[in-house]
Parts: structure tokens; C-alpha cells; sequence
């Protein structure tokens, strides 16, 4: 939900994949005669064949289907919010799926034990509470109503780590389906193996301690001013309240009234405002922070795809660097935490010991500053009916999945109409550049867009969905690796940024600055160069849901609103996406396009991903793109006419700013003023920023465009386009239902993603002796296993361990032995084990798969004596 505009960080899929034909084969018993024994008998010296007819399971060799696009012709999205009422529905067959990371241990039995369903698992949410941090200036304590914000206080917002008891949380309200939560890092993916040393530390330090929080409250709040009255905080006289929002739609309510019941304890009182999530948005993504109308939020997040790099959390959730609100906006942190959480997002560092110095710092100066507190990882399940097969992801179950759309049908069956429901749908107004964030929003948009890349959603490494070939050119000595054999990967002593790449944009003139024109004294140079080339018939198979062919105007149009917003002289500056830009220009070099036939673009950056795959930028013009959607030139057009005469806005902060609507491309008050620029711009045959973007389209394209986008209006009413399997056929903003159809003109078979196999998650046990005497050998015996057959030793990446003493300070850490396949040990030497105290101590294994990016881990406790 995240991530930044020019890195287009999608993931692959496992190569325990394999790609099937579109039909699902079904088992079918025949009779078939087969030779079952061979007798040999010495009388009449020789062998007899005995045959037999026998019943036995054949699979039919799967019969290819000629269909394009889509398995189902349809999806029609609704909003259900309770998970009960969506099971019953889900049994009575009035949907068929329900796209929401349930954790209610109640609702997880009732699947289980029903015949008709099934769910998947998924480890991508998180459960927070969001402190409104504003202030009215950046020197006051006050909103601007002369409310007292104590949650602008750093050192508040800290000690209320202490009040929370997360294993009560993980027990008490998700009945063991999640873990304690401290960080932005989710627990199951691989930057959490690589730093447990430094997170298990720091969960350690801001264990549950609630007289350590009041007394941190008492003082800082004193500090500010405040005076506490018969246990409660008053300011110049009045009470102090807190008003919280608390959504309800899942266990969330239950965390609320948890931690209102903590703040309490100490001192504040608590408005507790229960909110559905269209109750609250408002509220929290469109109000303007400094205005106080707010001051917590039960916050809940999903990582849509596998991360293998959790580095960028550090600036999306702390800085203003890459969320458009004005809550995110507002955020002010030390200069040192908003370097580090730069520098994390750019992946600006030379070897892997940098990094974990710049995540020990980001991990520890995140719960110093604590915008948000971090509460639990979900282990999160996804009901669906039995016959319903979709491809989802280990982070974001099929709501996250960018294949979904691809790969959901029902079993043996092409065509019909896929009922999916979630907790929400159509919360905020869609647009492009800056429109809604939500999960429930997001995932019929990624049906809609298309992608250069494609994501596994097992193991978080990207895969060519459009692209030809790419080739990763990367700085000697930068720790890059590859996985798969689509992209190629060398290394040179240093990479030029050649004099005719685009490197910055002149906003007052509309034409881009080459990298001669910027450097005139300095030849530029770059950490990686990614070099993309597209398939020669690009532009002849691929069109726009209104029946415009893509072309090379789309690609360049990107390139220009990868600038143009963040400067001063656009007509379409805004100060919200501007963080974003700016923060991407740290890292960025230069594009080239080298070829348009076939379209060859080179990419020049500083910021690097740790795998060659996913460090290819494609510049596809779709969501992962834009962030918010994908965009035409031409439609996109409309909206930055719409923009720039301030009759509406992209973003909600520029919108609330001016006092004018938060554009929409798909609903309500938005279209009549966006049709008066779509008939303006036919009129004209309009081609924005011309000086540029003229060189690349046509005037026969442009009237072309104009004509098709004026009839896709006429015949569907919204301005929402793309170039996915799905298009908007009906959205109903009052009923909040969405019907997606299926696109006819999709160029890829329906085939193309239909085979995965299961996810090969490992099982990790640990046994030894539960008493170990101080200054004696110890060995612990690590069982790692897959459906409870030994987990290969040549898919496993790496078996650590962890030990852990009676204060519960890490003493020693270190690699676990292989002893074959799924089997490792843990040896402590006699000096190693003298220097443990007398009491309980704890071992913690962590082991790392290959064909998955969730590690696995167990712990043993033992206890140690003289």
C-alpha cells in the first residue's frame, strides 16, 4: 500500500510452481489392464506374464483453453462487516468469497468445520494505534481549537509501549491468531529473522511495564502544563479528553477499549468514538490533523505482497515521505530518524553490515518517537467457498494478491460471476495520483490495472508480466543477488549516466532537463542501471478500456508526473505528493528511452533492492506506477486540467487546502466537472504538456483518444480506465457495490498464472534436556519438517539460533548445525553454558526456507543450575 513511485517493487512466484494448462484435470477411475506380476517357474523354464483388471486413479491430461483474459466474466464486490454475517453468507452461497484477514479463533473454527468452505492463511496484517501528532505550529504544544495535544510529546507517545500487555492482547482478544507486535516489520518475513537479535532486545526493554509508563506520563505531562485533579488531567482548568476512534468492524474494538482502558490508568479521559471504517475516514484521512479533531485511532494495515525488504517501513509509517493525508504530513521527527528512514527507503548503503547499523537505529528511534504503537501481527485466514481457486499471497491473502484477478475461477468451470465481499468498498474517492488507500479500494483497482511485473506471492520476487527481458546493471561491490534466470545480472566499476537521459523536469516550460544540461561540470553516475525492453508487438495487442491503443505517450506521461507535481512552477504542485517526490529524487539518476520499436528504457538510481529482480523498473503505467491506479495520458489529462484550474484535487490535503473536491474519477460530483474538461479537450484535441509529450503523440492519436474516451463516458459514466483483465462496468456509491466485468480484449491467455503449487512452509521443533548444569556441553536437536516429511537441507537458507538467559537478555547467537535433511543441532560448549545464571533460560531456532519468504522458528526453555 505503499512504496515508491518509480520502483515498482512486485514479486515472483516460487518455481515449486508449476504452469498448467487453464482446465483442472479431474481424477477419474477407470479399468485399465496392467502386468502386476512377473512368475518364473522352472518346469516349463519360463516367465509368465499374469494380468489382472484393476481399478486405478488416472488424471486426464488437461485439455488448453483457447479463452483470453479472465476465468470469470465478472466480479461484483460488496461490503460485509462482520465476518460471522460473511461465513453465513458465504455457506447459504450468496458470495464466494470473503477478502478480509479474519483473526477471530470463533469464526476460524466455523470454516473449519464446514464441508461447503475453505480459507487460506495469510501474515501481511497488523493491528496499531495512530496518534494524531499535530500541533498548530511546529513549535506549540496546542491544535489549533487551544486543545493541549499530549500525543505531539515524543516521550508520551513512548511510555504508552508500557501500557500495553500484548501477550494479553494476543490471548485475550485473538485467542492465540497473532504474535506481539513492537515494530513496522512483520514477523513472518525475512528482515525479522535477519535482525530477531536486535527486535527480541528492544521487545524485551518495552515489555508491559504500566508504573514505568505513568511515571513518564506524569512528568511530561506536567511538563507541558497540565495538572492532575482527582486522578485526571486537566488543562487551564478543563478536562482533558482524548478523543478516540474505534473502528468496529473486528478486533480492533476490542483493542480500543483495551488501551482506553489503560489510558485511564493513567490519568486521561477517554471519548471513546466507535467508527466503521466510512464513519472514521473521514475523519482521520481527510480532516486536517492540526485541528484536533482526533486524537487516536485503531489502525490496521496490510503488507499486499511478500517483503523481503522492510527497510522503506521506517520512512512510509514515521515520515511524510510517501503517504499524501495531512496526519502523515504532519509528522516531525529528529533529523538523525528522518536521515536513517531515508536512507532505509532509498537502500542507501554499501554492504549488509551498514544496513543492520541503519535498522538497529531505525528500529530503536521508531519506538522512541512512537507515532504509532504497534500492537500485534496477525495470523490472519481468508474464507471462500470449497470450488473457488485463486492465487493468494502469503502477506495479503487474495485481497493483497496482485494475481488474483488473474487466477480466480471456479473449479473446472470458465465464465460466471465471482461474489466477493470485504469489510468495505468505495471508502474514498479514486483518482491516480492521490486517491483512496484502502485495502478494500486497492484490490478491484489492482483488477483493473496491469502490471510490467508481477509479484510471487510466496516468496516476494518479481516476475516479467509484460516486460520482454531486463537486464540489472549494478556498482561492483553492492550486496545484489539473483534468484531466477528471466533477468540478467552484472557488475560494473561504475555506471554513467549518459548526457542525453531525463533527469530533472522544467515545470515552467514542460520539457525535461538532461543530465549534460543539469551537469555541466561533473559527469553523473549511478549505483544500478535497469535496462527494460517490451515485446514488438506492445502497442498492437495491448489497449485502454476504452479502446485506445497503448503508446509510448502513456509511458512518457509517467515519466513527467514522476516530477511534475513536486515543483513550484506546475499548475498541478502539491505540497502533500511533493514529499513524495522529493523523497524520490534522492536516489534517482536519469530515464532514457532508448528505443520505441520495441520499446527499450534504460533507468538510472541509487536505490537498490537486494535481489535482481526487484530492481526492475518498468514504468508500466498502471498502479504500481501512479500508486493510487493506473492512468492514460488522456484520461489522466482531464483530471490535471481539473486540478490545475483548482476546481478539484488530487490529493486530500491540496483538496481540504483549497476547499474544493477531493477528485473522483469514478463517482459523484467530480464527473460534471471532469466532462467539461473531457469536452473542452476533444474540442482542442488537447495534448498536454505538448512540448514534450507532443513529440511523442500525434494529433491523429489525440483526436483518437478524445473520440474513444467521449463514448466510454456516454456508455459507463466514470473516468476510470485501465488496461487490466477487468474493467468498471457499475459502481454504486450509496449501496457500495462495484461490478467488475471481464475485458474482452485482453491480450494474455487465461492460462498464463493458473498452476501453484501449495507454499512449502516449514515446521520447526526443538527437544533437548530440560536441565542443564552451568559449565557442562548442552546439545538441542532442531526438527524441520514440510507436511511431516523432512524440509531439504538445500532449501533452507539459514537455521540461527538464539539464547536467551533467566533476565531474558540475549547471551549468545549464532548458525545451528546441519545434520541432514530436516535436522539440525544446537551445541553449547561448557564455556558457554558457565556463563548462564542460575534459572530459566530460553533457545530460540530460526529457520529461513528458500522456496518461502516466512521463516519458521520454535523455542525450548531449559533450566540451568550449579
Amino acid at each position: 500500500m505503499k512504496k515508491n513511485l518509480l520502483m515498482a517493487f512486485s514479486i515472483l512466484m516460487v518455481f515449486s510452481m508449476l504452469l498448467a494448462a487453464c482446465a483442472t484435470p479431474t481424477p477419474q477411475t477407470v479399468i485399465q489392464t496392467v502386468t502386476v506380476e512377473k512368475v518364473a517357474t522352472q518346469v516349463v523354464e519360463k516367465t509368465v506374464e499374469v494380468t489382472k483388471q484393476v481399478e486405478v486413479q488416472v488424471t486426464p491430461t488437461p485439455v488448453p483453453s483457447s479463452r483470453k483474459g479472465a476465468w470469470v466474466d465478472q466480479m461484483i464486490f460488496t461490503s460485509i462487516d462482520s465476518a460471522d454475517s460473511a461465513v453465513t453468507q458465504l455457506k447459504a452461497g450468496e458470495i464466494d468469497i470473503y477478502a478480509y484477514g479474519v483473526g477471530s479463533a470463533a469464526t476460524f473454527k466455523a470454516v473449519q468445520d464446514s464441508p461447503e468452505l475453505t480459507f487460506n492463511y495469510s501474515y501481511g496484517s497488523a493491528d496499531e494505534i495512530s496518534y494524531n501528532t499535530a500541533t498548530a505550529a511546529t513549535t506549540s504544544t496546542l491544535f489549533t481549537n487551544g486543545e493541549l495535544n499530549p500525543f505531539s510529546n515524543a516521550k508520551i507517545r513512548e511510555a504508552t509501549n508500557w501500557l500495553i500487555d500484548r501477550n494479553y492482547v494476543v490471548q485475550e482478544i485473538f485467542k492465540g491468531l497473532a504474535v506481539p507486535k513492537i515494530l513496522p516489520m512483520i514477523a513472518a518475513f525475512p528482515d525479522a529473522a535477519r535482525y530477531v537479535d536486535v527486535m527480541s532486545g528492544l521487545t524485551a526493554k518495552y515489555a508491559y511495564n504500566p508504573d514505568k509508563a505513568k511515571t513518564v506520563i506524569q512528568t511530561e505531562m506536567e511538563g507541558m502544563g497540565a495538572k492532575l485533579n482527582n486522578g485526571k488531567w486537566e488543562y487551564n482548568g478543563k478536562p482533558l479528553t482524548m478523543k478516540f476512534l474505534i473502528r468496529t468492524e473486528d478486533q480492533r474494538k476490542d483493542i480500543g477499549d483495551y488501551f482506553a482502558n489503560q489510558l485511564e490508568t493513567v490519568g486521561f479521559t477517554v471519548d471513546r468514538q466507535y467508527k466503521t471504517r466510512s464513519e472514521a475516514s473521514p475523519i482521520w484521512v481527510r480532516s486536517d490533523a492540526k485541528d484536533g479533531k482526533w486524537n487516536l485511532y485503531t489502525g490496521g494495515w496490510i503488507t499486499t505482497a511478500v517483503s523481503r525488504d522492510d527497510g522503506s517501513n521506517y520512512s512510509f509509517y514515521y515520515t511524510k515521505n510517501d503517504y499524501p493525508i495531512s496526519l502523515f504530513q504532519n509528522y516531525r521527527n529528529p533529523q538523525e530518524f528522518e536521515d536513517v528512514a531515508l536512507k532505509l527507503r532509498n537502500n542507501d548503503f554499501k554492504t549488509m553490515d551498514e544496513r543492520r547499523d541503519l535498522f538497529t537505529k531505525a528500529m530503536t528511534m521508531a519506538l522512541e518517537n512512537s507515532e504509532r504503537v504497534w500492537v500485534v501481527d496477525l495470523l490472519a485466514f481468508t474464507p471462500r467457498k470449497a470450488n473457488v481457486q485463486v492465487a493468494y499471497d502469503l502477506a495479503g491473502s487474495v485481497a493483497g494478491s496482485l494475481l488474483y484477478p488473474f487466477t480466480v475461477r471456479f473449479t473446472g468451470q470458465e465464465g460466471g460471476t465471482m461474489k466477493i465481499a470485504q469489510p468495505g468498498i468505495l471508502v474514498d474517492p479514486w483518482n491516480p495520483l492521490g486517491g483512496s488507500n484502502w485495502i478494500y479500494d486497492s484490490m478491484p483497482i489492482r483488477a483493473i490495472s496491469d502490471y510490467g511485473v508481477l509479484t510471487n506471492p510466496y516468496t516476494g520476487l518479481a516476475l516479467p508480466q509484460k516486460i520482454a527481458k531486463a537486464t540489472v546493471e549494478a556498482q561492483e561491490g553492492l550486496p545484489i543477488a539473483k534468484t531466477l534466470d528471466w533477468v540478467d545480472l552484472k557488475f560494473s566499476k561504475e555506471i554513467q549516466v549518459p548526457g542525453d537521459a531525463w533527469v530533472d523536469w522544467n515545470a515552467k516550460n514542460q520539457v525535461f532537463v538532461t543530465a549534460a544540461e543539469k551537469y555541466t561540470s561533473t559527469q553523473p553516475t549511478a549505483k544500478i542501471k535497469v535496462t527494460v525492453t517490451y515485446p514488438a508487438d506492445l502497442f498492437k495487442t495491448v489497449t485502454w478500456h476504452d479502446g485506445s491503443p497503448l503508446s509510448v505517450g502513456d509511458f512518457v506521461m509517467g515519466m513527467i508526473e514522476y516530477f511534475d507535481p513536486g515543483k513550484k512552477d506546475s499548475p498541478n504542485y502539491d505540497e502533500a505528493l511533493a514529499s513524495t517526490i522529493d523523497a524520490n529524487l534522492a536516489s534517482f539518476k536519469g530515464v532514457k528511452i532508448v528505443s520505441v520499436d520495441p520499446l527499450t528504457i534504460e533507468t538510472y538510481t541509487d536505490l537498490y533492492a537486494l535481489d535482481a529482480e526487484n530492481n526492475v523498473t518498468t514504468w508500466w503505467p498502471g498502479a504500481a506506477l501512479y500508486g493510487y491506479g493506473p492512468a492514460a495520458w488522456h484520461n489522466l489529462a482531464v483530471g490535471l486540467r481539473a486540478d490545475a484550474d483548482k476546481k478539484l484535487a488530487f490529493t486530500t490535503d491540496k483538496a481540504s487546502a483549497l476547499k474544493v473536491e477531493w477528485m473522483n474519477f469514478l463517482a459523484g460530483p467530480s464527473l460534471d466537472i471532469l466532462n467539461t474538461y473531457l469536452v473542452s479537450s476533444t474540442t482542442q484535441s488537447y495534448i498536454p504538456f505538448a512540448p514534450t509529450l507532443g513529440k511523442f503523440v500525434t494529433a491523429d492519436e489525440a483526436k483518437a483518444r478524445w473520440d474513444n474516451l467521449t463514448k466510454w463516458y456516454e456508455s459507463y459514466h466514470h473516468f476510470f480506465i485501465g488496461t487490466g483483465p477487468f474493467y468498471v462496468y457499475k459502481a454504486f456509491t450509496t449501496e457500495k457495490t462495484l461490478i467488475l466485468q471481464r475485458n474482452p480484449n485482453y491480450p494474455d491467455s487465461a492460462d498464463k498464472w493458473s498452476g501453484f503449487g501449495e507454499p512449502k512452509l516449514a515446521t520447526t521443533e526443538v527437544d533437548g534436556p530440560g536441565n542443564v548444569k552451568i559449565g557442562s556441553e548442552a546439545k538441542f536437536n532442531v526438527t524441520v519438517t514440510y507436511k511431516d516429511a523432512p524440509y531439504p537441507t538445500a532449501e533452507i537458507t539459514a537455521a540461527k539460533f538464539l539464547l536467551f538467559n533467566a533476565k531474558g537478555d540475549i547471551v549468545l547467537t549464532g548458525d545451528a548445525t546441519a545434520a541432514g535433511d530436516g535436522a539440525y543441532t544446537v551445541d553449547l560448549t561448557a564455556d558457554q553454558t558457565k556463563s548462564l545464571e542460575a534459572g530459566s533460560n530460553k533457545l530460540q531456532v530460526v529457520i529461513s526456507p528458500l522456496s518461502v519468504s516466512v521463516p519458521s522458528s520454535a523455542t525450548f526453555e531449559f533450566v540451568t543450575a550449579p
